[in-house]
C-alpha cells in the first residue's frame, strides 16, 4: 500500500493571489483560502467554523491562479501539506503549514472558456508510468483509455 500526502479543499479566496518570481525564475502564487465546517451546538443551533489555509502554487498553475482568480472566487484545490519550521528572533521554534496546490477546479460561476480549457489540460506533476500487470487475453474493446496530461517541466518544481 502506498501512502500519500494529499489534501482536497473547497473554499473561497480570502485575498487576491500574489504572484512573485523565485531567484531560480520559477513563478509562485500565494493566497489564503477559507473553508467552512458546520456543526450543531449544545442547544441544537447550527454553527459555522471558518478555517483559513495558506495556499501556494508554482509554475503554470501559479500563472493560472494569478490570471483567473480573485478575492471571493470559489475553487476546489487538490495538493499536499507542507510544514516549515524555523527559529524566530526570540529563539522560539515556529512552524507554519501551507497547502502546495497540484491541481484545481473553478467553482465560481462565469469563468472564461479559455480558463476552463487550460484548467482541464493542467496537471502539476503527473505520476510516472507504471507497467500494467499481465492478465489473460482481453478484447480490444476492454482496453483502458489513456488520460492525457500536460508534461511538467522540472524547472516548475519548487525543489
Amino acid at each position: 500500500m502506498q501512502v500519500r500526502n494529499s489534501i482536497t479543499l473547497i473554499g473561497n479566496l480570502g485575498s487576491d493571489p500574489q504572484m512573485t518570481t523565485l531567484p531560480s525564475g520559477t513563478l509562485v502564487t500565494e493566497f489564503s483560502l477559507a473553508t467552512n465546517d458546520y456543526y450543531r451546538d449544545r442547544e441544537g443551533n447550527r454553527q459555522t467554523r471558518t478555517e483559513w489555509h495558506r495556499v501556494k502554487a508554482y509554475g503554470k498553475l501559479a500563472e493560472l491562479f494569478d490570471q483567473y482568480l480573485e478575492r471571493g472566487s470559489q475553487v476546489a484545490i487538490v495538493g499536499s501539506m507542507r510544514y516549515n519550521k524555523w527559529i524566530d528572533k526570540y529563539d522560539q521554534t515556529r512552524i507554519t503549514a501551507e497547502v502546495v496546490a497540484n491541481s484545481f477546479t473553478f467553482l465560481s460561476p462565469g469563468k472564461t472558456q479559455e480558463a476552463a480549457e487550460q484548467e482541464a489540460a493542467l496537471v502539476a506533476e503527473p505520476e510516472p508510468a507504471k507497467p500494467a500487470p499481465k492478465r489473460a487475453k482481453r478484447s480490444a474493446t476492454k482496453k483502458a483509455k489513456a488520460v492525457a496530461t500536460a508534461p511538467a517541466d522540472g524547472d516548475d518544481l519548487p525543489f
